[in-house]
């Protein structure tokens, strides 16, 4: 019984230690959610259900003065153009800030996964 109880109490352990997935949608020309906080190990997959492509492109885009959009891809991860029905996945293995946008809409699609 004792050998019973320490090997059920290693599998919830491993169970409670696992990598868990979260799901983001692209839709109507935005990220939902457009912020997530997950763990480490987590693995978040994008899911396109617009017409057209969208990219999901780790980085940041800004605007001057001017209305210009300049994007800053960092290439910690890049789904390349996504089609309608198609997904990306990552699995995000240390803890940090990930900022991430549409390279064809960076001035209106980004969001940002937060990893603990």
């Amino acid at each position: 019984m004792t050998c019973f109880a320490i090997a059920f109490a290693f599998v919830a352990l491993a169970c409670s230690n696992a990598s868990t997935t979260q799901e983001i949608d692209i839709h109507l020309i935005a990220f939902t959610p457009q912020a997530l906080t997950v763990k480490s190990g987590a693995t978040i997959t994008w899911t396109q259900h617009d017409a057209g492509v969208h990219t999901v492109t780790s980085g940041t885009a800004s605007t001057d003065a001017t209305g210009t959009i300049a994007v800053h891809p960092n290439k910690k991860f890049d789904s390349g153009k996504l089609a309608t029905g198609k997904t990306f996945t990552f699995r995000f293995s240390h803890s940090g800030s990930y900022p991430y946008f549409c390279e064809i809409h960076p001035g209106t699609m980004h969001g940002v996964i937060t990893v603990r």
